[in-house]
């Protein structure tokens, strides 16, 4: 799986999300995209993918 940090995933996907939806490294780790060495994302939260779901869930109804 690739390896960002939270700015190159960002900027990547066009969002402005914080750090508290996504699980991160504890140690620094190489970024695939800026090639800096920086806490990268593990995972998104689960709470923010169950969050997510229902919106779209709600999306498809109307």
């Amino acid at each position: 799986m690739a390896e960002f940090c939270m700015d190159c995933w960002n900027k990547l996907i066009g969002t402005q999300d914080s750090s508290e939806k996504y699980i991160l490294s504890r140690d620094l780790e190489l970024c695939e995209e800026c090639g800096e060495m920086k806490p990268v994302i593990i995972a998104i939260k689960r709470r923010y993918i169950i969050k997510e779901w229902f919106a779209n869930m709600r999306k498809g109804r109307k």
